[in-house]
């Protein structure tokens, strides 16, 4: 069975039984909603922020933006700052909600560019489109340099089990110099897939040296030493909730692999784990046995 189009910061992977891609539910990040410095000076904030997401440190690049949507809800730059943001962290209806503001106009075409891009990548994460191949295309026409957009390709390959094909998208997304973290990320996720979790697991390594806040990326390296058999670590240092729908994630990709007795053992861990997960555990648990053999 193909995989369709998985969301991985994104590139982001979170398992359920009424689809058969492979997603990890983004941790949301709470806006800062008081001015923290003292006197506030836009200008400041902006270039901090900018700068941050430059540095690829988005959880904190998001919070500056907020200070400033706080500070001027009607701030274009902070918003479309946002919603870049929000695309790197896996929060994609929140960047869609910005991106296909039809309200939003600059004079600048770099910037209405930036729109575009982020509309067309927010819009294929969040279904909006009927031919994503389509939309990757003239996403690709309109900015070749963009290596978002050739993640997104690298991701919609990988929905089709087209390995080198992604990994060539991969490839040219790193050579663009844009993006690292996420496209190492991805590169993982591509390695993940294919079973080979060691590789997959150096990969997250790397992209949460980059980007230490981006959960995302956690939550990817976590599942990594489940599906090679460390749970401990796999679980330290995190919530029930988070630690359930992980396991539930690393189910998902076993039984994908035909790992059924693995994927059988964590879909009843995650149910052991929290209840607050348990709709999602049974339902791809039972799945599973139904289909087994």
């Amino acid at each position: 069975m193909r995989l369709a189009l998985l969301l991985i910061s994104g590139l982001v992977l979170s398992a359920c039984a009424s689809t058969s891609a492979v997603k990890v539910t983004p941790v949301e990040i709470q806006p800062v909603t008081q001015i923290k410095s003292d006197p506030f000076v836009p200008k400041d904030v902006l270039e901090l922020a900018e700068g941050l997401f430059e540095d690829e440190q988005f959880a904190d690049a998001l919070k500056e933006y907020s200070r400033l949507t706080a500070f001027d809800p009607n701030d274009e730059f902070a918003k479309l700052g946002s919603a870049n943001c929000y695309l790197a962290l896996g929060q994609y209806s929140q960047a869609a909600s910005i991106f296909w503001d039809e309200t939003i106009s600059w004079d600048d075409e770099l910037k209405l560019k930036d729109i575009e891009i982020g509309r067309t990548l927010s819009g294929i994460y969040t279904n909006r489109y009927e031919d994503v191949e389509k939309a990757l295309n003239e996403g690709l026409v309109l900015s070749p340099e963009d290596g978002r957009i050739w993640n997104a390709k690298g991701q919609w390959h990988d929905g089709r089990e087209e390995w080198m094909e992604a990994l060539s998208a991969y490839v040219t997304a790193l050579n663009t110099g844009s993006s690292r973290s996420g496209t190492i990320n991805n590169m993982g996720m591509s390695l993940l897939l294919q079973g080979r979790f060691k590789e997959a697991r150096d990969k997250f390594i790397q992209a949460t040296d980059i980007s230490s806040k981006t959960k995302i990326y956690d939550n990817n390296l976590r599942m990594s030493h489940m599906l090679l058999g460390d749970l401990e670590l796999a679980l330290e240092n995190i919530d029930e909730a988070q630690g359930a729908n992980i396991v539930n994630d690393a189910g998902y990709v076993a039984m994908k692999r035909g790992q059924f007795s693995l994927a059988e053992r964590l879909f009843s861990k995650a149910l052991e784990i929290s209840p607050v997960f348990h709709v999602k555990a049974q339902s791809n648990l039972n799945r599973l046995r139904e289909n087994l053999p």
